[in-house]
C-alpha cells in the first residue's frame, strides 16, 4: 500500500484495486485457455485472439480507474456525500421536534455513506410528522385555528400558514395518493390549501377558533372526515 493510500480511507481504493486484480486475473485466464488450455489446436488464431481480448482488458483498466475515481475519490463520493448532508442538515433545521433534529443532525454528520444520511432524514421527520398529526388532530376536535411552519422544499423559503385545519388525507391524484396531506382553510389564500405532512416543520395552536359552518358554506356536499370530530 503506498503514501497516498494510507492517507485515503479504505472506501476510496479498495474497490479499484479489487476491480483490477480481476481484471489481470481474467486476463491471465484468457490467456491459459487460448495457448495452453486448448492443447495445440488452431494455436496461431487463438494467439492472435488472446492478444486482442488481452489488449481490450488493458484499455478497460483506465476506465476502472476513472469509474472509481467519480464514485469514491474525495472529488466525487465525498463531495457528493457532503452536499447530501448539507441538504439534510437544513431540512431538518427548523422542524418543531428538537429532540429529534438534535439526534438526527448527530447521526448525519458521523455518516459514512448516502444510505446513513437518508436513514436519519427519514427518522426525524417521521417523529416530526407524528408530533404534528397529534397537534392537528387536537386543533381540528378543538376547532381551534393554528400558524402552520411550512417548507415546500430544499432550498426553498419557510412560510408560515394561518389556517384553520379540516382534515388529513392523502392526495386526490396518483403521484400524491402515497402521502398524507393537511387539508385547511388557509385565511391569507381565501380558500382550502393542501401540505404534504412531511414538509409541515411545526404547528402552533391559536387561541381563535373557527366556525366549520363558515368555513364550508360553499362547499356542495358534506365531506368525509378522516379525523374524528364532533362537528
Amino acid at each position: 500500500m503506498d503514501e497516498q493510500q494510507e492517507r485515503q480511507p479504505w472506501q476510496a481504493w479498495l474497490p479499484r484495486l479489487v476491480l483490477t486484480f480481476l481484471v489481470f486475473l481474467v486476463l491471465a485466464f484468457v490467456v491459459y485457455e487460448t495457448t495452453v488450455g486448448l492443447g495445440g489446436q488452431d494455436l496461431g488464431g487463438n494467439r492472435l485472439w488472446a492478444l486482442i481480448v488481452a489488449l481490450l482488458l488493458l484499455l478497460l483498466l483506465p476506465v476502472v480507474d476513472r469509474i472509481q475515481e467519480l464514485r469514491v475519490s474525495p472529488g466525487g463520493f465525498e463531495a457528493k456525500l457532503s452536499e447530501l448532508k448539507a441538504e439534510a442538515l437544513e431540512r431538518i433545521g427548523g422542524i418543531e421536534d428538537q429532540e429529534a433534529a438534535e439526534a438526527a443532525r448527530r447521526q448525519i454528520l458521523q455518516a459514512r455513506n448516502p444510505d446513513q444520511v437518508q436513514a436519519a432524514l427519514a427518522v426525524a421527520v417521521e417523529l416530526n410528522v407524528s408530533r404534528i398529526m397529534d397537534r392537528v388532530k387536537e386543533a381540528i376536535r378543538q376547532r381551534r385555528k393554528c400558524y402552520v411552519r411550512y417548507k415546500s422544499g430544499p432550498g426553498e423559503p419557510e412560510e408560515t400558514f394561518f389556517v384553520a385545519p379540516l382534515d388529513i388525507r392523502p392526495g386526490k391524484t396518483p403521484a400524491t395518493r402515497a402521502n398524507d396531506y393537511l387539508w385547511a382553510y388557509s385565511y391569507e389564500h381565501g380558500h382550502v390549501v393542501s401540505l404534504r405532512l412531511g414538509r409541515i416543520l411545526g404547528v402552533e395552536l391559536s387561541e381563535e377558533t373557527f366556525d366549520p359552518a363558515q368555513v364550508t358554506a360553499n362547499w356542495r356536499r358534506e365531506p368525509e372526515w378522516n379525523v374524528p370530530r364532533e362537528w
